[in-house]
């Protein structure tokens, strides 16, 4: 009796299709730049990247802030306002 090894290839044609080294380094490079980037944004990192995109998108608006300003800034606007905890 012989075998087919491509039983089930037209029902499911994402089994034939043979993942090589080139094509898992590339999902694998995909995934820890996602991870970077999540683990960017959660820890607000990529804040002052996102405002720079964003001065940059407004016509006629003022000269974007330094990194240090922009931090300080930030931190100005976190602690300024009362807390109502207790």
């Amino acid at each position: 009796m012989r075998r087919h090894s491509s039983v089930g290839a037209d029902l499911y044609p994402e089994r034939s299709r043979r993942v090589g080294p080139s094509s898992m380094r590339a999902w694998l490079r995909r995934t820890a730049l996602a991870a970077w980037r999540a683990l960017r944004e959660w820890s607000g990192d990529a804040a002052y990247d996102r405002y720079l995109r964003v001065a940059a998108a407004k016509p006629g608006a003022q000269p974007a802030l330094t990194p240090a300003e922009f931090y300080l800034e930030q931190l100005n606007r976190r602690y300024s306002r009362p807390t109502r905890c207790c």
